[in-house]
């Protein structure tokens, strides 16, 4: 009981303040003068099953509305069925919701006032010319006092707001928001802790948005459904108050949704926010006026080139009427690229029949039709050189070169004709030295031949 809930006062109430079933103690705490009306067994019983009346005991002061027997019945809480830890929990809860931290008596309240409870939720009072209500509960005598508070007599059971789901389905404009999450399998989702804040679409939303959800039936199509309704939901709890125009968040499904505030009005996307703030256990919920469509994603991008090692690449150059580099230089079984994406004007890969050639090979390796985005590529498995153009540019000298390993060129051999000679022998510079030698010995012996004449 050390939650701090602000003391609040309550004005006005009309009803006068009547007995209980017999006189008020004001020297008594709460739960023994609840005890003493003979119409509040139901609440002294479920107090002490929930072990709340020591609790209200205590000093205070405190304020109780309390429902009577008849409230008790009619809101089908049969306290023999609250067994569990969990359970009795719930009922602590439900409690604690009719009881608020301070003395409140029946003076200065106006119409929509907003207490906050020991439950931790909210409760809103209506003021009438001749009525006071506490959320849906009827105020039927106000002002008992007690030695640690006051007691006000309610004809209804106060509910703590359910989860989110809950919530929507019992609003009976949400049919169509329950159902596509009972299709897409959120509804669990919503149950859980949160907090969450739902921008909930109206029935007639889904409508005029042409969501048939008979039409759901395969994985892609239920997948597209969680899709749009997790666009429609943010984690982490959001009051209106906390808006600002341009407030840009990101939603459940990753896509971010921007608000805009003029004139009091609070849109989401193009969605009008018609009632603000809607209390649930696990979260807020905003009803909206159209069914929020997530932005289309964009689309991934592909390497055109993904597997492919390549060892050149080929592109356009600046002037756009030429190959760059102009010649590449690969190794046998290696993968040349050509690649441009939104050239300024088409361009294709088409093999030529020699250097700067403007026939084409039959059959040869080409790019196909010319285009402004190309991405290709080719694997020499053999030495060659590979010549192309770019067949729309053809006449303005738009080719390209690609050597591979020795570029395809004969190795040199020597001339073999007189294969049964000697090369050596046939080598007209070989002959010269001995033939040199041979004049050079005759005149020798020619020299010698005259002095002995």
């Amino acid at each position: 009981m050390n939650r701090a809930v602000p003391l609040f006062l309550i004005a006005c109430f009309v009803l006068p303040a009547v007995s209980f079933g017999v006189a008020a103690d004001e020297t008594k705490d709460i739960p023994a003068n609840a005890q003493e009306t003979g119409v509040h067994n139901s609440l002294v019983d479920a107090l002490a099953h929930a072990g709340l009346v020591e609790t209200l005991q205590g000093e205070g002061p405190f304020t109780v509305f309390a429902p009577t027997d008849q409230a008790f019945t009619d809101a089908g809480i049969d306290l023999s069925t609250f067994d569990t830890e969990e359970e009795n929990e719930t009922l602590s809860t439900i409690l604690l919701h009719h009881v608020v931290q301070g003395a409140v008596d029946a003076a200065n309240v106006t119409d929509g006032m907003v207490a906050t409870t020991l439950s931790g939720y909210k409760v809103a009072f209506t003021v009438t010319n001749d009525s006071v209500m506490i959320d849906d509960a009827n105020v039927t005598t106000a002002d008992v006092m007690a030695s640690n508070g006051i007691i006000h007599v309610i004809d209804k059971v106060l509910m703590p707001p359910g989860d989110i789901p809950t919530i929507a389905q019992d609003t009976g404009v949400h049919a169509s928001l329950v159902e596509a999450l009972t299709k897409a399998d959120l509804v669990t989702a919503l149950q859980g802790e949160g907090p969450f804040t739902v921008f909930a679409p109206t029935d007639q939303a889904f409508t005029d948005a042409g969501i048939d959800l008979s039409t759901y039936d395969t994985a892609e199509e239920i997948e597209a459904l969680a899709d749009i309704l997790q666009y429609h939901v943010y984690a982490g709890a959001v009051p209106s108050g906390n808006v600002t125009d341009g407030l840009t968040v990101a939603m459940l499904n990753g896509d971010d949704a921007t608000f805009t505030v003029a004139n009091g009005t609070v849109m989401v996307g193009g969605a009008t926010v018609t009632i603000a703030d809607v209390e649930a256990s696990n979260g807020i919920i905003h009803v909206i006026d159209k069914v929020l469509m997530p932005p289309a994603d964009e689309p991934v991008a592909v390497d055109p080139f993904e597997g492919v090692t390549c060892a050149a690449t080929v592109g356009i150059d600046s002037s756009g009427y030429a190959f760059t580099p102009i010649v590449v230089n690969i190794a046998v079984g290696e993968t040349v690229c050509w690649s441009w994406e939104d050239s300024s004007m088409p361009h294709n890969v088409k093999e030529v029949d020699g250097f700067k050639s403007t026939t084409y090979v039959m059959g040869g390796v080409s790019s196909g039709a010319a285009a402004s985005t190309v991405a290709f590529h080719h694997t020499f498995t053999e030495d060659t050189t590979f010549y192309y153009a770019c067949e729309p540019h053809i006449g303005l000298d738009m080719f390209g070169e690609v050597r591979v390993g020795n570029g395809g060129a004969e190795p040199a051999t020597p001339d073999t004709s007189d294969s049964g000679s000697d090369d050596s022998e046939d080598t007209p510079g070989f002959l010269v030295i001995p033939t040199l030698f041979a004049m050079i010995a005759a005149l020798v012996l020619m020299g010698r031949y005259d002095k002995q004449e």
